[in-house]
């Protein structure tokens, strides 16, 4: 082994390397694995090095891929390896400016080694490894395209996994404990990633044995034209399969709203399909290596906190210094508001209100600072920019704030289950009920509810006359009862001033008489007299200094009033 002793500035998540100032960057997969070890310091612990600490060396030591993965898989030969979750194995995918490899590896049988193997992605070439060994045949003797160490062979060779006999070793189907967590975990998000970078690549959504079956290659070329940029990386981080058969946003899974989302259960006995964006995401980063750029501008980290669907991704350069410090805190038991984490994690979890419409919302906000943030890049790898450090700090902190912006904006656009805005005049509230997608309530039952009135109205009669300058009939019932909902919540405070029944209106005018005497002895500016019916319709008076006007607020569109029909109660709503 190489004597390393240089030491770099390193971009890392606080767990994992991701790019050092020579551009050599990491990403990691946890895989399962045949042989497990323990970590020193635990009960019977014999290994001393996990992945994340391996990239954190290499990338303070080495500056190419082979240089990195040569170093990692010798410092845990030597000192031993475990996997950091159950002792499972791990991938990891390791690049340069020039090279990009796929680098696998696990504990050896006795705890104290480990057996690892790399595979070059051929140029023109993309690779993807979801949770899962990837690298099939292993030739030692290409030693332009494989690296490896010797218990490779030696240990599937002792344990009846290999021979010789067999031909070249195949590295996941010796090595791999077969798909991580359930069936489609790992192969979907394989399949889902060709699908995305080669269109043209018809391969199988579906499988009996992701490990015996070898549905997906390892890598598949891409022509000049299916070249892809950072735009598309970002929406393959984002998949939840939508637009195919497996969209995780439909069917009685997705909810009423469509949300692919699909957290953890106590129930054993099942499994939900495993989407690329995930709830529980820490963070997602994609990372550019460019040899045509200069020196200080070849590598790029684009880090998106928390879901990727969701999160907005920002740049940040090693070359330039400390990265921002919203991006380096982040609690998950303490809300911190300074922290890009915790701004993210909010609007995801909020979007869970009404995903099908908030998710939009936030599409758009992150397409807009992404577009800004590929202008800066731009800006900053020309030239343009003289104080790279200050203007990328300057960009992290705006969408700091454009995220808890976003927060406050979704809570107020789709609260209680509607659509709320500033009419005209700027000031006065504007809202329409979203209700439920009417698919969604027919697989539910709601259409075994009983509602009131019944069809063709009380006691077989037509519905009451609707009043006003409006004119006759302007209001379906279900309207209006939503409308009495949206003004009782509305309203800063409601105080009950009569419960004694009231006689039928027979005209506008009578209606406005029996507010009148609430109006006249209440102090505030504004007195909205809500007279509501039991289940029928509603009847809003606004009292002013001057006059009592007539009209409807809430989520129907503004209207002259209904006359009321029945035994009445009378609430005052009061609005300073």
């Amino acid at each position: 082994m190489k004597s390393h002793t240089r030491f770099a500035h390193v971009a890392d998540d606080g767990n994992y390397a991701i790019q050092n100032e020579c551009s050599l960057m990491f990403g990691e997969s946890t895989a399962s694995a045949t042989f497990p070890a323990v970590a020193l310091g635990n009960p019977n612990g014999t290994a001393l090095f996990c992945v994340n600490e391996l990239t954190r060396v290499a990338s303070e030591r080495a500056c190419s891929a082979r240089e990195a993965i040569e170093l990692m898989g010798g410092l845990a030969e030597q000192h031993g390896f475990f996997g950091a979750d159950g002792g499972a194995g791990e991938v990891l995918m390791v690049g340069d400016t020039t090279e990009a490899w796929v680098f696998h590896i696990l504990s050896d049988p006795t705890g104290k080694g480990a057996i690892w193997v790399a595979q070059r992605v051929p140029d023109d070439h993309v690779a993807v490894v979801a949770n899962m060994f990837s690298i099939r045949e292993v030739d030692p003797d290409d030693t332009r395209n494989f690296l490896m160490s010797k218990s490779v062979h030696a240990v599937a060779r002792q344990y009846g996994l290999w021979s010789s006999a067999d031909g070249l070793l195949d590295f996941t189907k010796t090595y791999s404990a077969g798909e991580y967590g359930a069936k489609y975990y790992s192969g979907r998000r394989v399949w889902d990633g060709y699908r995305r970078m080669k269109p043209s690549l018809m391969l199988p959504a579906e499988y009996d044995s992701l490990k015996q079956d070898r549905p997906y290659p390892f890598s598949v070329p891409l022509l000049t034209s299916e070249r892809l940029d950072v735009q598309d990386w970002f929406a393959a981080h984002r998949s939840h399969y939508e637009g195919t058969p497996y969209d995780l946003s439909k069917g009685l899974a997705a909810g009423p709203f469509g949300t692919p989302d699909r957290y953890g259960t106590s129930d054993p006995h099942g499994a939900w399909p495993r989407s690329v964006a995930i709830y529980r995401s820490a963070m997602t980063w994609v990372v550019q290596a460019n040899a045509g750029l200069s020196e200080p501008h070849r590598g790029t980290v684009w880090l998106g906190p928390a879901d990727s669907s969701k999160t907005i991704f920002v740049p940040l350069i090693v070359t330039a210094g400390e990265p921002p410090r919203s991006y380096t805190v982040g609690n998950p038991a303490k809300l911190d508001r300074s922290s890009a984490y915790w701004a993210h994690r909010y609007v995801q979890n909020l979007a869970q209100l009404r995903y099908s419409e908030m998710i939009v919302d936030i599409q758009n906000a992150s397409a807009h600072w992404e577009r800004r943030a590929a202008h800066l890049v731009e800006s900053i790898r020309s030239g343009i920019e003289p104080m790279p450090k200050q203007a990328l700090d300057a960009h992290a902190a705006r969408v700091l704030a454009a995220a808890w912006r976003l927060a406050d904006e979704l809570m107020v656009k789709y609260a209680d289950g509607g659509l709320t805005s500033l009419g005209a005049d700027g000031v006065s509230p504007r809202s329409v009920d979203l209700s439920y997608p009417s698919d969604w309530l027919a697989r539910v039952g709601y259409g075994d509810g009983v509602r009131y009135p019944p069809p063709g109205g009380w006691d077989g009669g037509a519905e009451p006359p609707l009043v006003g300058p409006g004119g006759p009939s302007v209001a379906a019932n279900t309207e209006r009862l939503q409308l009495l909902e949206d003004i009782q919540l509305q309203s800063l405070a409601a105080t009950r001033v009569a419960a004694a029944p009231l006689p039928r209106w027979s005209s506008l005018a009578s209606a406005k008489a029996a507010a009148e005497p609430a109006a006249a002895e209440s102090s505030p500016s504004i007195v909205s007299v809500v007279l509501a019916t039991s289940a029928l319709t509603t009847l809003v008076l606004v009292a002013t200094a001057a006059a009592i006007g007539v009209r409807f607020e809430g989520r129907a569109a503004e209207r002259d009033a209904v006359a009321l029909r029945g035994e009445e109660s009378v609430y005052v709503a009061f609005a300073s």
